[in-house]
């Protein structure tokens, strides 16, 4: 999350920022339902015309769930898709949202269990997986608690400022990439709360080969080490789309028992079995498009 400096406005991002301006132009006009069917609507688009994201995603898909049978896997991913362009046509929410309307369209559930590990002094990690609403929740959870959180720059410059501005709005921290280990434990001392992605593959050197879905994973075991370090309480957390309540759910689950265990690998395995029981309960809503297998055991071919 990067401090929000000044934004972009040289004549090149001109034309994103009139894309930016009519989408929250639709949030303040339109009814949500006619809103959520525009971004379903630009899902659909998307599903026909991003071949390799959607190559990767049936990948993905047909290692972690092959209990379902090819025209399940597709149906689940056109979903996703649909989810992820309602989720885009949404981020001007997190982005300029006031309070009053993000308590409004945005929920938290679990919300206790934060609290009562702060009550008791204790840091906080919550063990975020990716999601189509990913970016939905940070102001929200802010507006409870504040937060830290590593960051790694977008390409596009524009894109780098509004997420950079929406992670950090309420007083949320950004933490380079770059400060390593340190940096995260400073963000925890003193009762602190860290967001943090807990799914992504950051290669061989720095990882262990676990389970995943019944698949080995490279998996990185920093939270095991993060918590043990800091005496952290770990709360998996997952952000979707309540299509019922027609708002957006943060799902705080209650903490991982005993965790850390000490054991990198049996730290990095509790972690994923976290993450699998909230993809499961939400399966559309996860972000099957990532190479989530990308670094293979030594001598296995890449699976992409």
């Amino acid at each position: 999350m990067p401090e929000a400096g000044k934004p972009p406005l040289a004549a090149r991002y001109w034309a994103g920022w009139i894309l930016v301006g009519l989408i929250w132009t639709t949030h303040l006009l339109l009814p949500r339902a006619l809103r959520r069917r525009l971004g379903r609507g630009i899902g659909t688009l998307a599903w026909h015309f991003n071949r390799t994201p959607r190559r990767v995603a049936l990948v993905n898909l047909s290692r972690c769930l092959p209990e379902l049978d090819e025209a399940a896997r597709e149906a689940l991913l056109r979903e996703h898709f649909r989810l992820m362009g309602q989720g885009v046509w949404d981020y001007p929410l997190p982005w300029f949202g006031s309070r009053v309307r993000l308590a409004r369209e945005i929920a938290i559930d679990g919300l206790e269990h934060l609290n009562a590990a702060r009550a008791q002094g204790r840091s906080v990690i919550l063990m975020v997986a990716h999601t189509a609403a990913l970016d939905i929740a940070p102001p929200r959870l802010a507006m409870e608690v504040t937060m830290a959180g590593p960051y790694n720059p977008f390409g596009n410059v524009l894109a780098d400022w509004l997420i950079g501005h929406g992670r950090s709005r309420f007083g949320n921290t950004p933490i380079s990439r770059e400060s390593g280990l340190r940096g995260l434990l400073r963000a925890l001392r003193g009762g602190g709360v860290l967001y943090y992605l807990a799914d992504e593959d950051y290669g061989r050197e720095r990882s262990e080969f676990v389970s995943f879905f019944g698949q080995t994973k490279a998996t990185l075991p920093i939270i095991g080490r993060l918590a043990g370090a800091s005496g952290a309480v770990a709360l998996p957390t997952m952000t979707v789309y309540d299509e019922t309540a027609g708002r957006y759910r943060v799902i705080i689950d209650p903490p991982l028992a005993d965790f850390p265990t000490g054991d990198p690998a049996q730290d990095a395995r509790r972690m994923n079995e976290a993450l699998e029981h909230q993809i499961r309960r939400y399966p559309a809503h996860y972000l099957w498009t990532l190479k989530l297998f990308r670094t293979r055991p030594e001598g296995e071919e890449s699976w992409y």
